[in-house]
This record gives structure tokens, C-alpha cells and sequence, in this order.
């Protein structure tokens, strides 16, 4: 884990979603990056340690299941929970395989955006990372 503040992006490609749990992870203590595309979002983990995604799946482009592949050959250690607003979304194989189980998968909006936050700290206590 880096020293300081842990770096967390949003990627959805709706604004308001966005900018809600951008200010709450902002409280948090989180340095926040914001993505709209799969694709931006890849250039951000290319270019900046990211700890945390937070990540829709339907998409424009690049979908969120590809998106959680791809950044996790980048960045091994980045963790993911999945925000989505498909109440039947059932992650594939390849994303299984990231630990996206059904703890990790979040229906939007969330009404409470504490359990965003807790399914990403589980996941440390699950690697025995400290959040």
C-alpha cells in the first residue's frame, strides 16, 4: 500500500453518479480521479497508482468487464466493485477470477453510499491489506 491517501476512481458514464460518490469518497479521504469510458479510465491507471474502481459495465466502447481485465494487468494490486444499474448483472469468468463476487456488485444508486465504501474496505480485509 502507498503512504498517504489511497487514489480511487469513479468510471460511469453518468455525471451525477459520478460527482455523488466523487464528493462522498472525497469526505472519505480518497484522492479522486473520474472516468466516462472504459478507455479514459485505462489512461488513468496508466498514468496514476490507482488503489480502488469503482465501475459501471454498460458502457460507450469499452465495457466495465473489459475495463476490470485490462487494469488489473496494469495495475496487479487495484481492487473493483461493480456499480450497475443491471439488477440481473452476473460477472463472467475473467471477472469472477478478480474477485468480483456478489459482495463486490452494487445496484445503482446505491442510497447509501457507506456500502460502496465497506465493500471496498472488505476486500482489505480479505487481502489482509489495511485500508
Amino acid at each position: 500500500m502507498t503512504a498517504g491517501p489511497r487514489h480511487f476512481l469513479i468510471l460511469d458514464d453518468e455525471e451525477s453518479i459520478r460527482q455523488s460518490i466523487a464528493a462522498y469518497m472525497e469526505d472519505e479521504g480518497y484522492v479522486v480521479f473520474q472516468a466516462t469510458s472504459g478507455e479514459q479510465a485505462l489512461e488513468i491507471v496508466r498514468n496514476h497508482k490507482i488503489d480502488d474502481v469503482v465501475v459501471d459495465i454498460r458502457l460507450p466502447g469499452m465495457d466495465g468487464n473489459r475495463f476490470m481485465i485490462e487494469a488489473r494487468k496494469i495495475l496487479p494490486g487495484i481492487k473493483f466493485v461493480v456499480h450497475t444499474g443491471s439488477a440481473d448483472y452476473t460477472p463472467p469468468d475473467a471477472v469472477k477470477a478478480l474477485g468480483i463476487t456478489s459482495s463486490r456488485i452494487m445496484i445503482k444508486p446505491a442510497g447509501d453510499l457507506k456500502i460502496l465504501r465497506d465493500a471496498l474496505k472488505d476486500q482489505y480485509q480479505d487481502t489482509g491489506n489495511p485500508s
